[in-house]
């Protein structure tokens, strides 16, 4: 069967009836399996039915009448049309996207407030939800994950053994924030339970964190810092989420 959609010379040769029987019904197979196309060529045949009846009487005489009347510049202009609208969309979609950026930094700004590890929550999003970017290191062996987190964030990161919460290491990911490198070991119970452990340091300001526990569009994290890194564990806020971090968690501390 073929699938090849028609060139823009055959839509306007069947559109104004000057297309051969067996273009046409290559045309037609076409648009009958695309019925976004079929209604707007459909409208273009409407157009040109409704141009031919008026140009057969006396208004036909007229050469400019004739050319601004002519199917192939109402379609144009349609199709100009139509693109300014999705531009003008688009531009909207924009302008509402910056201002809703615009006021969340404001709102930051005036009150000095930043939700604590929110980037350990959207490592784990953009990680084991979204599955948005893969492993720098993919390995179950903790000692090359150490090793690995030695050499990129430092080396007085303590790397839990959570093998007696049920939880073995899948890989490492590493990311770039304000603060300095961080980096994110994924670990998995085998039953399709995920959490993540999170490290980055304080920073200059030598921001560290209280122990506390927070959620946030369905993850759930909680946080602590030992004086040299800030650490987060995260996990999904659901009920296998939850019991997975204070597993997690209660050995991770």
């Amino acid at each position: 069967m073929n699938t090849t959609p028609p060139s823009e010379h055959d839509i306007h040769a069947y559109v104004d009836g000057h297309l051969d029987g067996v273009r046409r019904g290559e045309v037609e197979r076409y648009l009958s399996r695309h019925a976004e196309h079929a209604e707007e060529v459909h409208a273009w045949r409407q157009d040109a039915q409704q141009l031919r009846t008026l140009l057969a009487g006396d208004l036909g005489t007229a050469p400019s009448l004739e050319a601004a009347l002519d199917p192939v510049v109402i379609r144009n202009r349609r199709h100009h049309r139509r693109v300014s609208r999705v531009a003008m969309a688009a531009g909207l979609v924009l302008c509402l996207a910056l201002g809703g950026i615009g006021g969340w930094a404001a709102r930051g700004m005036g009150t000095g407030a930043i939700a604590p590890m929110a980037d350990a929550m959207q490592a784990y999003q953009l990680l084991a939800v979204d599955h948005g970017v893969g492993m720098d290191i993919t390995t179950g062996n903790e000692g090359d994950l150490r090793a690995w987190l030695a050499g990129r964030v430092g080396a007085t990161v303590h790397l839990p053994d959570l093998a007696d919460a049920g939880f073995r290491p899948m890989g490492g990911r590493l990311f770039a924030t304000d603060q300095g490198p961080a980096a994110m070991v994924l670990y998995d119970d085998g039953n399709g339970h995920t959490v993540s452990f999170y490290v980055r340091p304080p920073g200059a300001a030598r921001r560290l964190l209280p122990r506390g526990e927070r959620e946030d569009n369905g993850l759930l994290a909680n946080y602590w810092s030992d004086g040299w890194h800030n650490y987060a564990v995260v996990a999904l806020a659901d009920a296998a989420g939850r019991a997975a971090a204070q597993r997690v968690v209660t050995r991770a501390i």
